[in-house]
């Protein structure tokens, strides 16, 4: 799969924290920031890093979108919507008829679901 400038750019910065830490010499410094520049695939990039802690992973994803975050947050503010509901329904008095946490819920986590099912394809 071909690689982008995002992709490239992840992968020098990883080099350059490499380099930062010790882990590689000046000269195997350049010599893979010249070659993570020309790199055309995800390939050409995995092997720039291979032997290096993985900091920074080239390729599809890089961005490191976090679904276990995101669900966690997800239910923290369900959570938050569901006490602040059955607080107004308590202090009301009132039937709870109408459950309008799922107007913030719903769409949320619709979009998480689609992202996490999308992602585990690839």
């Amino acid at each position: 799969m071909r690689a982008a400038d995002v992709d490239r750019n992840a992968v020098v910065d990883q080099l350059s924290e490499a380099y930062a830490q010790g882990r590689l010499t000046r000269d195997e410094l350049e010599t893979r920031l010249t070659q993570a520049q020309e790199a055309k695939t995800y390939a050409e990039l995995a092997a720039l890093t291979s032997d290096l802690p993985k900091t920074v992973p080239p390729g599809p994803g890089a961005d490191a979108f976090d679904h276990r975050k995101a669900w966690m947050s997800w239910a923290g503010v369900s959570g938050l919507v569901n006490v602040i509901w059955v607080a107004t329904w308590a202090a009301s008095g009132d039937d709870p008829t109408y459950y309008w946490p799922i107007w913030v819920m719903g769409p949320l986590g619709i979009v998480l679901l689609i992202r996490t099912v999308s992602s585990r394809r690839d």
